[in-house]
């Protein structure tokens, strides 16, 4: 008897167990269509990684632990554990059902899938992005099961995952047109946001080999970056671009997001002039730049577990350093930095909603695991305008930098022509006072007789006459011995002041010195620039000079072409030389602006002092400057030299 109750109590045990696990598996029928199936999963974590699939068929059902119902799919997180899962379909109706189950998270490395059917063998497929693309079942970014159910059976499915990314396992079961026209929908989502970013590629390429501004460099680096980051994340770059190269597949997802920052910190601190307006930040953005570049290596030398958890918290850091900086040049004017901001507050809202989702702080569904996309194309098209913006303000720079340099050549041609007006009427003020001293000395010999009455009057006006032409010949003189260009002495007034100079000292045996400069590399800048910015630089080089020589009787002047002499009188080898490097370091410091943009400008300079004798001759004297200047040349130019003058050769003439 008691035998018998045990027998019976055991076959009731069995059929309630029964009983219990049919209740979850998932009856199909003919209208059976897109069946999310997490509340028909269950789960069982393998932390020893020891588990086969004979020993999960022999696992005690209460072992297993049922998935929650109030989410969309089941998400671990960053774990080491492997999971098994398991659940059941009946076909319900007398015909075979065709359906396909979508595993629908792309980055998870190994799925193996047992499809246990009554009375069949079991059914492996090796799934994963550790295998290579075509060893799946269905060609499709997601993981595709194919099912096929007999009429009024069931099957059993058992699921193997193991990742090193995050554990998240959607899980839906399809008819095979609803998932092609899922797929369709998704394909083309994909497309106009890959379409957006490729026209945003090539669009600004365009721009940057016409105005050849790295900021358009960087920001196609860094769109091309989160396009192919979003692709390896999608599953696309693995179905289309490498689907047999499974390593590259995994690291592919943080290399290419570690390059958006790296570029992304480029972009920013050429776009913003960090280091223009913000000098002292400049040096943590380079530190920002070394650091996403030595991230970047490191997403090709260690796994991917480690560097994705690094990359995404550098990441968040770098762009809310971005936008603080960004957030400062729009509170101080900078309209493009209104784009700019706005764009990363978008990219940013996008990134942690992906990071969030990846740590299994919120759940997964379509807002977010989309959100980093459609944050992303805001942001491509948000910076667009910002560059759009600033060329615009540069374009307006350039036009008004070019109308001040039209305006400036205008007044220094009108001061040139009224110069050459002034010397004319001094000419004719010199021809009318030879005229009127003409008709006086006729008078004069005419009026003999009168000649002690109107002397007086005669001396008077001749005073007043020559008076006039002094100063008609001094305006005169000076306009001969002046640089038309420059407005500092010529090569007539050098000649001149060289030779009275060079006498007195030979007369008082005091030393005497000169220096010959040029500017480095004239020709070459001519070239370049232009010739009327040539003459703005020779212009601000003559003015730099003149204000280095501070003694009265110190004379600059325009040696020809390039070149500028300085003649030092009173002034021994010592005191030259230090004229010379304080002259070398003012032209050094010249901030030239040539159309927005800081030229440098260098000159080579030969120095020569001496104290004359009775044999010297001066062009002795000049010449060794000459040499000393051509040896600064040789040397690297942007330096000064020294020669001593050699008139060994007049002093063997004269003994002769």
């Amino acid at each position: 008897m008691n035998k018998f109750f045990n027998t019976s109590l055991l076959i009731l045990l069995c059929l309630i167990s029964t009983f219990a696990r049919s209740e979850q598996a998932l009856m199909v029928s003919d209208q059976t269509d897109r069946i999310n199936l997490l509340p028909y999963l269950e789960y069982l974590p393998d932390s020893a990684h020891t588990l086969s699939f004979e020993e999960i068929r022999q696992t005690a059902d209460s072992t297993w632990r049922q998935a929650p119902r109030d989410r969309e799919n089941l998400n671990f997180g960053y774990t080491d554990d492997v999971y098994w899962f398991r659940f059941q379909l009946q076909n319900t109706t007398n015909n075979n059902q065709e359906t396909k189950i979508e595993v629908g998270y792309t980055v998870l490395d190994y799925v193996d899938v047992y499809i246990e059917h009554s009375q069949q063998e079991t059914v492996l497929l090796e799934l994963g992005d550790k295998r290579p693309f075509h060893d799946r079942p269905v060609d499709h970014r997601n993981f595709i099961i194919p099912l096929t159910l007999t009429a009024d059976a069931a099957a059993t499915i058992y699921l193997r995952v193991q990742s090193t990314s995050s554990m998240q396992v959607p899980i839906f079961l399809w008819r095979n047109e609803s998932l092609l026209h899922n797929t369709q929908s998704e394909m083309l989502g994909l497309g106009i946001y890959f379409g957006t970013m490729g026209v945003m590629v090539l669009y600004n390429l365009f721009v940057f080999f016409s105005v050849r501004e790295s900021n358009y460099l960087y920001y196609v680096l860094y769109v091309a970056s989160i396009s192919l980051f979003f692709s390896s994340l999608s599953g696309i770059s693995f179905q289309y671009l490498w689907p047999n190269n499974t390593w590259w597949n995994d690291q592919s997802i943080v290399f290419f997001l570690s390059c958006v920052v790296l570029f992304a910190a480029l972009f920013t601190i050429r776009f913003l002039r960090i280091e223009e307006t913000f000098p002292r930040i400049h040096h943590l953005g380079t530190l920002v730049v070394v650091v996403s570049a030595f991230i970047t290596a490191g997403t090709l030398l260690f796994d991917y577990r480690t560097m994705i958890a690094v990359v995404i918290a550098w990441a968040v850091i770098g762009i809310t350093l971005a936008i603080g900086v960004g957030m400062y040049r729009w509170v101080s004017g900078d309209s493009s930095a209104k784009y700019y901001c706005i764009s990363w507050f978008t990219f940013l809202i996008g990134g942690v909603v992906l990071a969030l989702n990846k740590f299994d702080v919120i759940p997964r569904n379509f807002l977010t695991e989309n959100a980093t996309q459609f944050g992303s194309g805001m942001e491509v098209i948000l910076l667009s305008f910002a560059l759009a913006d600033r060329l615009n303000i540069e374009k307006r720079r350039r036009f008004e930098a070019q109308l001040h340099a039209l305006e400036n050549e205008r007044v220094a041609r009108l001061a040139q022509a009224e110069a050459l007006q002034q010397e004319k009427n001094a000419r004719k003020a010199q021809e009318q006072a030879l005229r009127h001293e003409r008709e006086a000395r006729e008078a004069q010999a005419a009026a003999l007789t009168v000649q002690r009455q109107a002397t007086e009057t005669l001396e008077h006006k001749v005073r007043e006459r020559t008076h006039e032409l002094e100063i008609a010949n001094q305006r005169l003189e000076e306009l001969t011995y002046t640089d038309g260009l420059t407005g500092i002495r010529n090569r007539r007034y050098l000649n001149r002041a060289l030779e009275r100079e060079f006498s007195r000292a030979r007369r008082e045996k005091v030393p005497v010195a000169a220096l010959l400069i040029d500017i480095d590399h004239f020709k070459q800048f001519n070239d370049t620039h232009g010739h009327l910015v040539g003459d703005d630089c020779l212009r601000e080089v003559a003015q730099t000079i003149g204000q280095c020589a501070l003694r009265d009787n110190d004379v600059v002047a325009r040696y020809g072409g390039e070149e500028f002499c300085v003649l030092l009188p009173n002034t021994d080898q010592t005191g030259a030389l230090q004229v010379a490097e304080q002259v070398c370091e003012a032209i050094r410091a010249i901030e030239f602006d040539v159309a927005g943009q800081q030229v440098m400008v260098t000159a080579s300079i030969g120095v020569s002092a001496c104290i004359p004798e009775r044999h010297h001759d001066v062009d002795k004297f000049i010449t060794a400057a000459d040499n000393a200047l051509y040896k600064s040349k040789a040397n690297g130019r942007n330096q000064v030299n020294f020669e001593l003058p050699d008139f060994t050769q007049n002093l063997n003439r004269d003994n002769g």
